[in-house]
């Protein structure tokens, strides 16, 4: 449970989101890589995929699922069986509903590590968050960031393609070194989204 909850924390935020950049990463062509991730998330504003997950911590076993977005502040992930879990942020909440033992925990989306997707705007020009690398891999982007002296609480990298720019999944390494991927696939941008499915309803 503390694994999945570290992987939505350093997943989501409220408010704007901003960092800064540490010195030996803070180069012209790492800037203007972080600008053109800059622009992609600034272009998203709703967003339906689904996706893979996969844990060191869990073996061969991979979970798949559905993920929701609307900025600001709002996602939903709720994974196919037989795995039953469901996260939802509300506006407000980040809520954890762990269905097989009826479990529902809350915690404030802004008591976070990292933060990228849900926010209504994204710079990377304030000392609330530092990236701490950048690489150019193949066909791709790969862009770290932990929040500022926190580091304790993990770090998250997004993994983004070059042509076309788009999001393809992210890392999280949490506290215990554990690793977690979350892959992106059938992705639709900007589309309608039922606000309803922000919504969490505890079924009886």
């Amino acid at each position: 449970m503390k694994k999945i909850i570290c992987l939505l924390i350093a997943l989501l935020m409220a408010g704007s989101v901003r960092a800064t950049v540490a010195p030996d990463v803070d180069t012209p062509a790492n800037r203007r890589i972080l600008k053109q991730v800059e622009a992609l998330l600034d272009g998203i504003t709703t967003m339906k995929s689904r996706f893979s997950e996969f844990s060191s911590k869990d073996g061969d076993f991979m979970k798949h699922g559905v993920f929701y977005l609307s900025r600001p502040n709002r996602m939903r992930l709720v994974y196919d069986e037989p795995t039953q879990l469901e996260f939802i942020a509300d506006g407000q909440y980040l809520i954890y509903h762990d269905k097989s033992f009826d479990q529902v925990s809350y915690l404030e989306i802004n008591q976070t590590p990292a933060a990228i997707l849900l926010r209504p705007d994204f710079s990377f020009d304030d000392p609330e968050f530092l990236v701490t690398n950048v690489a150019e891999e193949l066909d791709e982007y790969h862009v770290t960031a932990i929040k500022a002296g926190e580091p304790e609480l993990g770090q998250l990298t997004l993994i983004v393609t070059q042509d076309p720019i788009a999001l393809k999944q992210w890392e999280l390494v949490d506290m215990k070194g554990i690793k977690s991927t979350v892959g992106l696939y059938e992705i639709e941008e900007n589309i309608p989204v039922d606000n309803a499915l922000f919504v969490f309803q505890k079924a009886d």
